[in-house]
């Protein structure tokens, strides 16, 4: 609190007078046998710390590990060090910072990732199974290739957790051999190979995963019976599919893109289109987008944004005599239809959500989205229209022959939703099948689950019998001991001679016949984590089916957000460095709960696709 007439105090004399100064320093002036200080036009500075030293209850080594974390969490290049103005801003907020090499804090982000590392290794040695999401990618020369690998588990507390525990490089051209290879390499280092459950993936080079999986089918390391051992990424498979009916338009995709690119240019031709619009009485509140070709719900959202501004093109292009991307009547009636078409997909924010999401498990609220899908290209598969009909046959045709790797799996998880049961299942097959063939389809589902919930019960008595002796005192002093292994075989025998009579309901029947949790919105973890104990063989069933992730796209967020892991500088360094920024990166993130932005957010905040009118 100032007073009148009081004498401005400069920093340097308030650090010499504050009490944390005066322990730190002494009388003695502890603060000339480690380095100088002074006050320059008004400014406190330093030198020649030690790095040990402690002054103003400030700790170099821990200031460094604290910016090695941000780097590695940011992804700043190690020179951001030596930036003459980060060194400012440091001073300005701490007099006592001390400038630190290049050199100097790689050494420190290598130890905060070693040891990040060994907080990971621990915890994962008490999660029961663990899915991966695997991903290929490439430097930006295009020379060498990476494996990033992501485990994703449900900790103690039923939260679902990923971290990316590999990001190696590959020799190119790699196979399916040099890819197992890898994979199990990871996989032994961090002393999980025993725990793998399922694999998902966007591609399956050269059969990796099918190496992978008969090596660990030898050592009895498969696990549900290698029901889900391998998924694909279902967010890819979406792609893919719709990627298809696209190219049926391709031609007119082509004019719109460059005629969008054409009018973003310059700002007077949008003040041009927007006086058009104007005149034909149509509101310019809707933007213009542009589209990345690799995603398709941006060029869908392109096709929506230019197909409302239809007739303004055609009144601009009237006006304009160097604009030449104009689409025909046909081509206008032929982007409509496949836009519909797509429109059915359900490119809402909930679909993007559901392959997007890094925080909750999302296979449990897919079915009911993927078999809309499959209804909409069922209908138009059946169209009386002939270019819809046939813009569907490859749509159609690639959805069979890809969804059928994940349908057990959401089907499944699905079930375990305890808001949907088997009522979902049943809803979904009797929109797409004949009603024998939909009952069918159901009690198959119903099949497989109880036989994964066997294996779990088995393995729960297993753990769960008691490990004791039975000792029986002889005439003599002596005494007959019965084996433990013995007493077990006994007990168990005569347990199931008691079941056969009267059998006990298991948790799975028992949850089935339960009545659905009526809520819209649930944390389905939360839920399975309160009722573990009323069903506990059941709920470590979905604490392992709910892990599994639908889509890579959580591994790809990692490259979506900011710069890209493999740009020119990072394709630069060495690969152990590169494996460091990536991991140390996503452990720090994750670490911190700051998590990465989806898919869609990242495209639209980082690209720049709106083009305002």
């Amino acid at each position: 609190m100032s007073h009148t007439g009081s004498t401005k105090r400069t920093p340097a004399a308030e650090i010499e007078t504050c009490s944390c100064s005066k322990r730190t320093k002494g009388d003695s002036k502890a603060m000339t046998d480690s380095g100088s200080s002074e006050s320059v036009d008004g400014e406190f500075s330093t030198s020649r710390v030690s790095d040990d030293s402690l002054v103003v209850g400030f700790d170099q080594t821990e200031a460094r590990e604290i910016l090695a974390k941000m780097i590695l969490a940011h992804g700043l290049p190690f020179s951001i060090v030596e930036f003459e103005w980060f060194n400012q801003l440091s001073r300005h907020l701490n007099p006592f910072h001390q400038k630190v090499s290049e050199n100097t804090i790689k050494q420190y982000c290598v130890k905060v990732f070693e040891s990040e590392r060994d907080k990971i290794k621990k915890v994962l040695q008490d999660v029961h199974r663990i899915s991966l999401a695997c991903d290929y990618w490439t430097s930006s020369d295009q020379t060498t290739g990476y494996l990033c690998l992501t485990a994703h588990y449900i900790d103690a507390d039923w939260k679902l957790q990923k971290r990316i525990i590999c990001f190696n490089e590959l020799s190119l051209p790699y196979n399916g051999e040099i890819i197992s290879n890898a994979i199990m390499d990871c996989l032994v280092k961090w002393g999980i190979e025993n725990k793998i459950i399922t694999i998902t993936s966007a591609l399956d080079y050269d059969g990796a995963t099918d190496i992978l999986r008969l090596r660990l089918e030898a050592r009895g390391a498969l696990h549900f019976q290698g029901f889900f051992f391998h998924l694909r990424c279902c967010a890819h498979i979406l792609n893919s599919v719709v990627q298809d009916g696209f190219n049926k338009i391709e031609s007119c995709l082509s004019k719109i893109r460059e005629g969008v690119e054409y009018l973003g240019k310059e700002p007077h031709r949008l003040v041009k289109f927007r006086e058009v619009a104007i005149q034909l009485d149509i509101s310019t509140h809707r933007s213009l987008w542009t589209d990345v070709k690799t995603r398709w719900n941006s060029t869908y959202r392109m096709l929506q944004s230019v197909i409302y501004y239809k007739t303004v093109f055609i009144g601009y292009a009237s006006s304009d005599p160097n604009y030449e991307w104009l689409p025909t009547d046909v081509e206008w009636e032929n982007a409509e239809k496949v836009c519909k078409l797509v429109e059915g997909f359900g490119v809402t924010s909930l679909t993007t959500t559901l392959f997007s999401n890094t925080l909750y498990p999302t296979s449990n609220l897919l079915l009911i989205e993927i078999y809309g899908v499959k209804k909409e290209i069922c209908e138009a598969y059946l169209s009386a229209d002939g270019f819809t009909r046939g813009a569907s046959i490859s749509m159609f045709e690639k959805f069979e022959k890809y969804w059928d790797d994940v349908s057990l799996l959401i089907a499944v998880a699905s079930i375990l939703d305890p808001r949907f049961k088997q009522f979902a299942i049943q809803f979904c097959f009797e929109k797409v099948y004949s009603s024998s063939e939909a009952s069918e389809q159901v009690k198959c589902v119903l099949a497989k689950l109880r036989v994964l919930y066997e294996m779990y019960e088995k393995e729960y008595i297993s753990l769960s019998m008691p490990s004791c002796s039975l000792s029986i005192a002889g005439t003599r002093g002596t005494s007959s001991s019965v084996s433990s292994s013995s007493i077990n075989e006994v007990f168990i025998s005569f347990m199931q001679s008691k079941w056969a009579k009267n059998p006990p309901k298991s948790d799975l029947d028992i949850y089935l016949e339960e009545p659905v949790f009526k809520r819209k919105e649930l944390d389905v973890l939360t839920w399975w984590r309160e009722n573990s104990m009323k069903f506990p063989i059941l709920s470590k069933l979905a604490r392992d089916v709910l892990c599994i992730p639908t889509t890579t796209a959580t591994s790809e967020s990692d490259f979506s957000v900011g710069s890209r892991v493999l740009d020119n500088y990072r394709s630069s360094l060495r690969k152990d460095m590169i494996e460091i920024l990536v991991c140390g990166g996503d452990w720090i993130r994750a670490s911190t709960k700051s998590e990465s932005h989806t898919l869609q957010e990242a495209a639209m905040s980082e690209e720049n696709l709106e083009i305002q009118i």
